[in-house]
């Protein structure tokens, strides 16, 4: 028993441990801000949030906790002001796709240069600026064909509106394009195929539950 105490001082003698006489401990560090201030990286297995939890003052920002895959499995804390120039685990991007006088309301393959084994995207919205019609017949309904779909390791987006075109003597139409960017170490990607008679269906299961 004596050489097993022996060995937990020992031990804890090597990690410096400071308070203060306000009540605050601190590990790695003299000046502990809380009631446990630890400087340097902490391994739990399990933690338990203060319910309500604590208020952000009025000039503090927001900050999320991230848990990264494994196998490192860190947490870590991310705010906007922490990375300004780095991606968020959301991110919302504009794109404003001018056609030309060629092909008129079709982009067919516009590269991103996102990295689809990174990130997930998603298009959110979309607009275009000019009215498109047929030679064919004047009561058929342009329908857009618009979506983001990954080849060669990045995204892609197309929007057509198929089968129509603009007026020669119109400009060239502005595609504008919304698009999620999600992070993928926080998000799953699920892809189904369902076939369906008379009009309706279901899924035998739902994707996710």
């Amino acid at each position: 028993m004596n050489k097993i105490i022996l060995t937990v001082l020992l031990t804890g003698a090597l990690i410096p441990v400071c308070a203060q006489n306000t009540g605050n401990v601190g590990i790695n560090t003299p000046n502990p801000e809380k009631e446990l201030t630890v400087n340097g990286t902490m391994k739990t297995s399990g933690m338990t949030l203060k319910d309500p939890l604590e208020k952000l003052g009025a000039d503090e920002n927001y900050s999320f906790l991230i848990k990264s895959p494994a196998p490192q499995n860190k947490i870590t804390s991310y705010n906007e002001s922490f990375v300004p120039a780095t991606p968020a685990p959301i991110n919302l991007i504009q794109y404003k796709i001018t056609c030309n006088s060629a092909d008129k309301d079709w982009v067919d393959e516009y590269d991103t240069k996102i990295n689809s084994n990174k990130f997930l995207v998603v298009i959110a919205s979309y607009g275009f600026t000019q009215p498109v019609f047929t030679y064919t017949s004047s009561v058929i309904t342009p329908v857009p064909e618009v979506f983001a779909y990954n080849t060669n390791g990045t995204w892609k987006l197309k929007a057509d509106y198929v089968g129509f075109s603009t007026d020669d003597s119109l400009p060239d139409g502005v595609w504008t394009l919304n698009l999620l960017v999600f992070d993928r170490a926080y998000t799953k990607e699920f892809t189904s195929a369902q076939s369906v008679t008379s009009g309706t269906g279901a899924a035998s299961v739902p994707l996710i539950q």
